[in-house]
C-alpha cells in the first residue's frame, strides 16, 4: 500500500510539472520599433560646439536567445553646424557653416546584459549593447537646400572664397557603437532609450578635409584692370591677395553620435493553451472539453486491482 501511495505522488507531481512549463512557454522571435531624437556632429567646423539636429527611424530585430539578436536599423539624420556660434576665436573669424541629410542603414548585433522575457515581471528591464556596421546615403537638404560649406562673411569682408577640392560623392561606410535600455510594459510592447556613436572612414562630412587649404580672397579695385604689354595678372599687382587662408585640422575622421527613444514591439509566439486569450470563446470552449475528457476518464485509484483475502 506504501508503495501505491508513493507512486501516485511521483505520477501527480511529474504531470503537475509538465503542465507548468507547457503554459509557461513562449517564444521571443524578435521586435519591430520605431524611435526619433537628435544628432550631433564632431568635426573640423565650430569643433568646440554641439549642434543638434532631428533624426528619426526605424528597426528590425531578429532574437536568437534571451540575450542577443541582430538588428537591422533605417536612420534619417540631419548634421550641421555653424562657426559664428564657436567660442574658439579662430573659427568664428573663419565664420563657416554647412548642413547635409543623410540615409542610414546599419546592421547591428545587440547583447542584453541581463535576461530580458517579455511578459515576465522579474526580467522586464535590461541594458544592452550594439556594434556593427553602416552605410550613410547623402540625401538632398530640404528647405534652404544648403548642401555644401557655405559662409556667413562674404558679404561683408571678401569678394570670393578659394573651397578645398572634394572627391566624387558617394556612401560612406562607418562603424556605430550602442548602449541603450529596455523596459518591458506588457507581453507585446516595450520603451526604450539609446545613444549610438559613429566612427565613419570619411573627412568630408562637413566638406573640409584634413590637410586641404581653403582661401578667402578679397580684390583690390584700386588697381587697373589692364595692363600694357601682357594679360592682366591679379596676383602680381595684388588685385587679387587673399585675406585668410585656413586650413583643416589634422584631428582625423569625422564623427558624430545621436541620442533617441523609441517604442518596440515584440514578435512572440506562444505554445499550448495559454495562447488563447482569458475569456475568449477558444478558451472556454478548450477547458469545457478538457474538463469533460478529465471527467470520463477512470481515476488513478480506479485502476489499481486490490484483492481481498
Amino acid at each position: 500500500m506504501l508503495k501505491q501511495i508513493l507512486i501516485f505522488c511521483f505520477l501527480f507531481g511529474m504531470t503537475h510539472f509538465a503542465q507548468a512549463q507547457h503554459l509557461q512557454l513562449v517564444e521571443n522571435r524578435g521586435e519591430i520599433g520605431l524611435f526619433g531624437g537628435q544628432s550631433s556632429y564632431r568635426g573640423d567646423i565650430a569643433p568646440d560646439l554641439l549642434k543638434f539636429k532631428n533624426n528619426f527611424g526605424a528597426y528590425y530585430k531578429k532574437q536568437f536567445n534571451d540575450y542577443g539578436g541582430f538588428r537591422l536599423n533605417y536612420e534619417q539624420i540631419q548634421i550641421g553646424t555653424n562657426d559664428t556660434l564657436s567660442e574658439n576665436i579662430y573659427a568664428k573669424n573663419r565664420g563657416f557653416f554647412f548642413s547635409r541629410n543623410f540615409h542610414d542603414i546599419s546592421l547591428m548585433s545587440e547583447f542584453y546584459f541581463t535576461r530580458f522575457l517579455p511578459g515576465n515581471k522579474t526580467y522586464r528591464f535590461t541594458p544592452y549593447l550594439g556594434i556593427g556596421v553602416g552605410y550613410l546615403l547623402e540625401a538632398k537638404t530640404s528647405n534652404i537646400g544648403i548642401d555644401s560649406l557655405s559662409t556667413l562673411l562674404r558679404p561683408l569682408k571678401i569678394d570670393s572664397v578659394v573651397f578645398p577640392s572634394l572627391g566624387a560623392r558617394k556612401g560612406i561606410i562607418h562603424f556605430p557603437i550602442q548602449i541603450g535600455f529596455k523596459f518591458n510594459l506588457s507581453r507585446r510592447w516595450n520603451v526604450f532609450g539609446e545613444a549610438m556613436y559613429r566612427f565613419t572612414l570619411s573627412d568630408e562630412l562637413d566638406f573640409f578635409p584634413d590637410g586641404q587649404m581653403l582661401e578667402q580672397r578679397q580684390k583690390n579695385e584700386a588697381a587697373s584692370q589692364f595692363m600694357i604689354g601682357g594679360s592682366f595678372d591679379e596676383e602680381r599687382i595684388g588685385a587679387g591677395s587673399f585675406i585668410n587662408r585656413y586650413q583643416g585640422s589634422r584631428s582625423g575622421k569625422d564623427q558624430f553620435f545621436s541620442v533617441k527613444a523609441g517604442v518596440s514591439y515584440n514578435l512572440i509566439k506562444i505554445y499550448g493553451p495559454a495562447k488563447g486569450k482569458p475569456g475568449s470563446k477558444r478558451s472556454k470552449l478548450s477547458s469545457l472539453k478538457d474538463k469533460q475528457s478529465n471527467q470520463n476518464k477512470p481515476g488513478f485509484f480506479s485502476r489499481l486491482k486490490f484483492k481481498r483475502k
